[in-house]
């Protein structure tokens, strides 16, 4: 339930960073965490570390099941403020249009597509502006469904409900997207499994993540969140793709987007396991590396992405009542 004491959130917080537990690698399910990183930035002791595995960045420790479930339905929409104000909205409008301009440069005109994780459906709402004649989104963020729903007009287009076994589609479409979804699955890999299964044997997956090899200097402190789950670059992302059906077809870093550091990738179907390169475990020198590059883009103590722009405006918003 929503807090409405001034306050509230902190205490929440606190009870929500005693319900972390230790968790897998969310790539190949190891158990074996370098570690990188302690608290997150709101507080949680989340042990952002490496693989020693396969290299992934992820959180050692974090959320599963009810209280997972728990937390995306009544705390993630206070702590991203969700909707957004309406500057916010407008950015998130340009980002939209100018994704479907790079994808449509890419793949050709999109005649029928899935958007896993529709947001506020502005990706959506731009395929239709521009002639798209089946479209369907899948978001179970009650506030970003809303707007999808009601304010963009896409009513049943968009589900109440994530990617899943059960998820049946009236299409196939010919390009899947998942815009900054894939970090935040508990099994990444079983998703991308099933997007392979639906999608048209000629279509395109196109997925954007935070590159956690990127410079992201901007972001901070703020780039480590307990909804993370999984910090990809490159060389993990595709790894990731090629083991669950899917080959990298192009790849295209930015230096901006919803995050500092945007790698958007390109993929197809039809990659068979078998062809993927095997593990390669990262050596104690690449782990180091990767280790201070993170780091170095952290700055905790900065004022203006670390640890007191943190307290800050999480002060804010439990004045507020958040």
């Amino acid at each position: 339930m929503p807090a409405t004491q001034p306050f509230a959130l902190i205490a929440d917080l606190q009870r929500l960073n005693q319900q972390l537990v230790e968790l897998p690698c969310p790539a190949c399910g190891g158990h074996d965490p370098h570690l990188i990183w302690r608290r997150d930035r709101y507080f949680l002791t989340v042990n952002l570390s490496s693989c020693r595995a396969c290299g992934l960045v992820y959180l050692a420790r974090g959320l599963q099941g009810e209280a997972q479930d728990r937390f995306y339905a009544h705390f993630y929409p206070r702590l991203m403020k969700q909707p957004p104000d309406a500057h916010s909205l407008w950015n998130y409008r340009m980002i939209a249009g100018y994704r479907h301009s790079e994808i449509s440069a890419v793949i050709g005109p999109i005649d029928s597509v899935l958007d896993i994780g529709a947001g506020l459906g502005f990706f959506l709402d731009a395929c239709r502006g521009h002639g798209c004649g089946q479209y369907l989104g899948l978001e179970p963020g009650g506030p970003q469904r809303e707007h999808a729903v009601h304010t963009l007009g896409l009513g049943g287009h968009v589900l109440d409900r994530g990617l899943d076994e059960g998820t049946v589609l009236p299409f196939r479409p010919r390009l899947i997207t998942l815009f900054h979804v894939l970090e935040h699955l508990e099994d990444p890999g079983k998703a991308l499994q099933r997007a392979a299964a639906l999608i048209d044997p000629e279509g395109w997956l196109v997925i954007e993540v935070p590159d956690i090899r990127a410079p992201w200097r901007g972001l901070g402190l703020q780039q480590v969140h307990v909804s993370h789950r999984s910090y990809f670059c490159e060389a993990t992302l595709t790894a990731l793709l090629q083991r669950n059906g899917f080959g990298v077809h192009r790849t295209v870093r930015e230096p901006h987007g919803i995050y500092e550091g945007n790698l958007r990738m390109y993929a197809r179907p039809g990659f068979q396991a078998r062809q993927a390169s095997p593990l390669s475990p990262p050596s104690p020198s690449a782990l180091a590396e990767l280790k201070a590059h993170v780091l170095r883009h952290i700055s905790p103590w900065s004022l203006r992405n670390g640890y007191p722009r943190s307290a800050i405006r999480l002060c804010k918003l439990s004045m507020k009542g958040h």
